[in-house]
Formats: C-alpha cells, sequence, structure tokens
C-alpha cells in the first residue's frame, strides 16, 4: 500500500493580480492606488501595505484600493486581513470574480477549505471559463480528499472525482495546463492509477521542465508502479531542483524507505 507521504500535494496557489475598476475614488486615491501596485509588483509589500491602507481611507468606496490591498496582505502573510479586503471588494462589487478567486485562495492558505470552495464556485458563477478557478477548485477538492487520511485506500472517491471533473476543465480550457496536470497526475496516485499519473505528469513536464511538484508526484508514481530504478532517479532529479527544506527532508525519507543508493 503506498502511504500519503510519497505524495507532495503541491497546491499552485494563483492570486489574481488585477485590478477590479469599480467604486468611487478621487486623484489622489488614484495616485495611492498607482503607487501601492508599483510596490506590490516589486515585492515591497510594507510599503504596499501603507500606502493602499492610506488609499483604502481616502476612498472606501475603492474596491480597487481594497483588492490591492488583500493582495498585499496576503503576500505579506496577514490571511485574515487579506480575507477581509476581499470580502469588502464583494460588498462593492458582489460579482467580482477575480475578488471571490482570492478570496478562496486565502480560505485555501488558512485551511477552510469548505469556504474556499463557495467562494471558487462563486467565482465561477461571475466567470464559468477560468482555468485558473477550475484548476484551483480542483486543488481543493484534491486537499479535502486526502486530509486526515494515511493511505491512498482511505481518500474520499467521491471528492477525487470532483477534482478529477475541474483539473480535466480546466485542461479544456488551458491545454496543457502544467498545474491541472500535475493535480490529475496526484489524483490518478490517489486513485491507485500509475500508468494515467506517469502519463499526466510526463506532459506537464515537457511544458515545466524544472516543476517540483511533478518531478517528486511522477517519482512517487514509479514508486507505486514497482519501478523503484526511475523512481529513485526522478527524486535524484527533483534533489537538484533546490526544493524547500521540508520536501527535501521528505524526499530523502522515501529515498530511504526506497533503498535508493
Amino acid at each position: 500500500m503506498m502511504r500519503r507521504s510519497y505524495l507532495l500535494i503541491a497546491i499552485s496557489l494563483l492570486m489574481i493580480l488585477v485590478g477590479c475598476g469599480g467604486g468611487a475614488q478621487t486623484e489622489d486615491t488614484e495616485a495611492l492606488i498607482a503607487s501601492g501596485r508599483g510596490y506590490l509588483e516589486a515585492g515591497d509589500y510594507g510599503e504596499a501595505i501603507d500606502t493602499l491602507e492610506a488609499a483604502a481611507e481616502k476612498s472606501p468606496d475603492s474596491s480597487d484600493a481594497h483588492f490591492l490591498l488583500g493582495q498585499a496582505y496576503n503576500r505579506n502573510g496577514e490571511l485574515s486581513k487579506a480575507a477581509e479586503e476581499f470580502q469588502k471588494v464583494l460588498e462593492i462589487d458582489p460579482d467580482n470574480a477575480a475578488a471571490h478567486h482570492n478570496l478562496g485562495v486565502t480560505y485555501y492558505q488558512l485551511q477552510d477549505l469548505q469556504s474556499a470552495i463557495k467562494a471558487f464556485e462563486k467565482a465561477l458563477e461571475a466567470d464559468p471559463d477560468d482555468p485558473d478557478t477550475h484548476y484551483q477548485l480542483g486543488a481543493t477538492y484534491l486537499t479535502l480528499a486526502i486530509s486526515g487520511s494515511e493511505s491512498v485506500s482511505l481518500a474520499d472517491p467521491a471528492l477525487l472525482e470532483q477534482a478529477t471533473d475541474e483539473f480535466e476543465t480546466a485542461l479544456a480550457l488551458r491545454e496543457n495546463m502544467p498545474e491541472a496536470l500535475i493535480g490529475l497526475g496526484n489524483v490518478h496516485l490517489q486513485q491507485g492509477d500509475p500508468e494515467a499519473a506517469i502519463e499526466a505528469l510526463e506532459q506537464a513536464i515537457e511544458s515545466v521542465p524544472d516543476s517540483r511538484e511533478a518531478h517528486y508526484a511522477l517519482a512517487g508514481a514509479y514508486a507505486q508502479r514497482g519501478d523503484l530504478d526511475k523512481a529513485c532517479e526522478m527524486y535524484e532529479t527533483f534533489l537538484t531542483l533546490d526544493p524547500p527544506a521540508n520536501w527535501k527532508t521528505q524526499a530523502e525519507q522515501t529515498m530511504t524507505s526506497l533503498g535508493c543508493e
């Protein structure tokens, strides 16, 4: 039986980085928003927050100010504040798909998966053909399916099917979308179908040769198939891609358990 520790379900958090274009704002507010956006894009989240807070204070009904402030809070790790700002956008503009999407991402990061699903579903009501939101919803279903399970056999099959549907919809809307292919590969792993997993993950690596998530999952697929040489080779490749320390430790422990040299 393949343990869940062989899998690295690394969800790509796809924040929608666009303005909302709604709400009343003065010329001073517009200048602050432009400046805040610049700080945000430059990765200076502290300055972005200070500037965008001033913009939101000047024009409380500016959806742009609240939207960008939510993004800045999110990038700065202040997730509860980020959620509050995206909710303020939705009070101003209830059908704003980008705000629903980013709220869903923030809920996912807060590990509130049910609220994340509701937010992504709202985003799709407003923009049903957005592949990023379909992917993100599928990733949330996948995470929920394996939450609390210790092995493949305990993953929730209904949730895995829902994840599959969302990943396949994303791929229909954006051909060869790497994130969706990796998600689909991980679903197949959970379903005990390594051949289908290998096919999806190799396709993802063709598009993104340095994807750590794809290489890790592909190593797990080879291990599940019983091809330990290929599994060890993929883990070795994964380790050359400078993974985070916890990912590296997990891979090394798995390699030891597989007898990789």
